[in-house]
């Protein structure tokens, strides 16, 4: 189940972002916080209607007036506020963009400790209705994991899950290479023996798992199968440590520069939106 008490969105409650945020904070009975761009419509106040109309009227709404390019005061605001979630949206006047093509989003997944939901243009949250997990099979990936099956609950959602096996060129046959080699690798014996654990995990939560294994270079693959597939979102983890590269890693930075799929960035530590111990569980 997903837990979230308060849900920040960086656009105005008629954007996509704010028709997702909205969507969210109605289905987790969080507080919605809205911080328009200057081109949105504020609110009618510090307690203005919330957005949309009819259920989303229902949706406690606090709009903040604070520019949202200003990523020291989102990033103070977040804190003071005790935010779970940021959602925000892609640029309106481009075609089809990376998630992080704004300055503003690339700041916030580099300098935020909690997830980051960066949407599209659609204006129906239901479109989801297809997740995507790419896997390394670590303990951060599978955070990623339950946070992606939490959101298909909520969106009545599938889930593919796709990990990719690096190619790596043989100075050796040893018996182990020779094993290697054969019309199943190991490499892909053991890749499959892991992903049952997280089609076990889904299928206990009641959610459709399918598993992918592809070889080849993992920022190639992961991108392909993104922009080439029936993706509606894209479920990340965050868990580099490379100084230059940031929290992404090497393979999160450079697909994220080449996907153009909405995407969820769960943080390898910090707040979690799967509740208590147990019910992540």
């Amino acid at each position: 189940m997903l837990h979230a008490a308060h849900i920040l969105c960086l656009g105005s409650s008629t954007s996509a972002a704010g028709t997702q945020a909205a969507h969210l904070a109605r289905r987790t009975g969080a507080t919605l916080h809205v911080m328009p761009r200057p081109s949105g419509r504020a609110g009618a106040g510090p307690t203005g209607a919330g957005p949309g109309s009819g259920a989303e009227a229902a949706v406690p709404a606090h709009v903040v007036e604070t520019h949202p390019r200003s990523v020291t005061a989102v990033l103070q605001y977040v804190g003071d506020a005790d935010i779970d979630l940021v959602v925000a949206d892609t640029p309106l006047d481009r075609g089809p963009v990376p998630p992080l093509a704004t300055d503003l989003t690339r700041a916030l997944t580099r300098r935020l400790d909690r997830p980051v939901f960066v949407v599209e243009r659609q204006d129906d949250p239901d479109v989801v209705q297809r997740l995507l997990v790419p896997t390394d099979l670590s303990a951060p990936a599978l955070r990623a994991f339950r946070h992606a099956v939490a959101l298909a609950r909520l969106y009545d959602a599938a889930i593919d899950v796709l990990h990719v096996i690096e190619s790596v060129p043989y100075v050796a046959l040893t018996p182990t290479d020779r094993l290697s080699l054969g019309a199943t690798t190991l490499s892909e014996r053991r890749g499959r023996r892991r992903l049952r654990a997280f089609l076990q995990e889904g299928e206990a939560a009641g959610v459709q798992v399918q598993s992918h294994i592809m070889r080849g270079a993992a920022a190639d693959q992961i991108s392909r199968f993104a922009n080439q597939g029936d993706v509606d979102l894209m479920v990340l983890s965050a868990h580099g440590s490379d100084a230059e590269e940031g929290p992404l890693g090497p393979v999160g930075a450079r697909v994220l520069g080449r996907v153009t799929r909405p995407l969820f960035l769960v943080r390898a530590s910090g707040p979690s939106l799967l509740g208590p111990p147990d019910d992540a569980a």
